[in-house]
């Protein structure tokens, strides 16, 4: 194998006295594959038939420095072709790895490349893979754009991200590897496994270390619960069953064959803790759950996908689409597998039927009995008949118009519009 290693300007200012592009082949040396640790006398090292019109070599290791004499990378490749004045250099089947203050971060492939030493950039196309060798990210795309100086790993066209928690996929890519943070821009589709959650917007940014997806653009979120995939989807291939070691890789998240949403929302904003399975959905929320068939819109939700919690401290309007009663507070909480509904403070409860109006300071809404429990300046009025009861304290049914309005030492009970 070929070895070339570029030196930094200021440490290898023997190699600067020649011209720039003759020096770069005059330190072409047949080596074994190992790093070199010594500078060779490059006049002794050069085959006289590597020296050849082409440009052309095979199988070469090349290496870059910056000025502090720190790696930049070293990549492998098949076939190396360099231009005629030598400052870029055409790769095939290129491999390797790049590094961050003498520390190797990525590992790199692709079909191939164009490596510009001078100005310290690489290119890669074709069946480009990256790997963060710190937390095992793997990116796919298209092709890749690496300037060290730069602070940016660039992945573009059709580009995937695969990790364990989550799978991205977006037109393009970005590491910002000092922070570890990963952005993807462009039809971004997000699906993480735990929680089962898919996002779509535009621009993402992962934070790896933080375990944190973030959004600052319009945002569309759907919950999904696995389903029982059709036995062709997980049966075994012929060659599997040959091979027993061999693992049956799940469905993906995006298989609709293998997924059911459950509830879907949209935000301007999101933050997704994927610790705590903590979404924090931000102005112009709109949730839209299956079961309890319910909307909620508020300008903050809080939504707890692991306990299917929902928690806002901001004013938020609740309408049941079945059951045509729209609650309203300034802040609240639910509980989605007990469907169980609590707001507080500035509570309002309308209904269509008879234009019913209940308002009061708490209110905690039972959907499975329909029944709520009401208290503090409890209010209700009704068209007609007219009505208007108050109370401290109330209890019945909204879809019934049943009260029991409690307080002090009277208790009244009312009933609206009675059937015989």
């Amino acid at each position: 194998m070929t070895s070339v290693f570029f030196g930094s300007h200021g440490t290898r200012g023997g190699w600067r006295s020649r011209p720039l592009g003759l020096a770069l082949v005059l330190m072409v040396f047949i080596s074994a594959c190992t790093p070199r640790t010594e500078s060779p006398d490059p006049a002794e090292s050069i085959p006289s038939q590597q020296v050849d019109p082409s440009l052309l070599f095979e199988n070469v290791t090349l290496r870059q420095v910056d000025d502090d004499n720190n790696i930049l990378w070293v990549v492998q490749a098949e076939r190396v072709t360099y231009s005629s004045d030598r400052q870029v250099a055409q790769l095939e089947n290129v491999s390797g790895q790049l590094y961050r203050e003498g520390e190797a971060i990525y590992e790199v492939k692709g079909r191939s490349g164009t490596l510009e030493q001078e100005e310290r950039k690489i290119f890669l196309e074709d069946e480009v893979v990256v790997i963060d060798l710190r937390d095992q990210v793997v990116v796919r795309g298209d092709r890749l754009d690496w300037q060290p100086q730069g602070d940016r790993l660039e992945i573009h066209d059709n580009v995937t991200a695969t990790h364990e928690t989550a799978h991205l996929q977006a037109q393009q890519m970005v590491f910002l590897s000092d922070v570890q943070h990963l952005q993807a821009i462009g039809d971004v589709i997000a699906n993480i496994d735990e929680p089962s959650l898919q996002m779509m917007t535009e621009e993402l940014l992962w934070q790896i270390p933080e375990e944190l997806l973030l959004s600052e653009v319009p945002v569309q979120v759907a919950r999904y619960e696995w389903i029982d995939a059709p036995p062709q989807a997980i049966a075994p291939t012929p060659e599997a069953e040959d091979d027993e070691d061999e693992d049956i890789p799940p469905p993906e998240p995006r298989d609709l064959q293998a997924v059911t949403v459950t509830d879907r929302a949209a935000a301007e904003s999101i933050e997704v803790n994927l610790q705590t399975q903590v979404a924090r959905l931000q102005e112009n929320v709109r949730l839209a759950l299956l079961n309890p068939a319910v909307d909620v819109a508020s300008h903050r939700l809080d939504w707890d996908l692991g306990e299917q919690l929902l928690t806002s401290d901001v004013p938020l309007r609740v309408t049941h689409r079945e059951k045509e009663v729209i609650l309203s507070g300034n802040r609240g909480w639910m509980s989605l597998p007990d469907e169980i509904f609590y707001l507080q403070d500035g509570v309002e409860v309308l209904g269509q039927e008879n234009q019913a109006q209940l308002t009061a300071n708490e209110l905690t809404w039972f959907i499975p009995s329909e029944t709520f429990e009401a208290q503090g300046n409890v209010a209700y009025r009704q068209v007609n008949p007219s009505l208007q009861l108050t109370g401290p304290r109330a209890n019945g049914k909204l879809e019934e118009q049943t009260f029991v309005v409690t307080g002090g030492e009277v208790v009244t009970e009312v009933l609206v519009n009675s059937r015989p």
